[in-house]
């Protein structure tokens, strides 16, 4: 625990000791739908459901469509390199 504490601190930092911006951003934004999706059910209304699966996956869609292009794009990167 105390390691995850520590790396969780030097996140906070420019350096490579720490976790990916990246890994911490898209944890804090679960947290957040989990969040969000927590108290929506707690309410029990349902009507809206289809929406809500909308919005999920079209989030999840946009986060794979973002890690395929930055994949893509460092693969063009090492061909113009090389």
């Amino acid at each position: 625990m105390k390691q995850f504490i520590q790396k969780l601190i030097d996140s906070l930092e420019n350096n490579t000791k720490g976790f990916s911006g990246r890994k911490l951003t898209a944890f804090a934004i679960v947290l957040c739908v989990v969040a969000a999706h927590v108290k929506w059910l707690s309410l029990g209304d349902f009507t809206l459901m289809s929406e809500i699966f909308l919005i999920d996956y079209g989030f999840i869609a946009a986060l794979f469509g973002m890690t395929t292009y930055q994949n893509l794009k460092s693969k063009d990167t090492e061909k113009v390199e090389q």
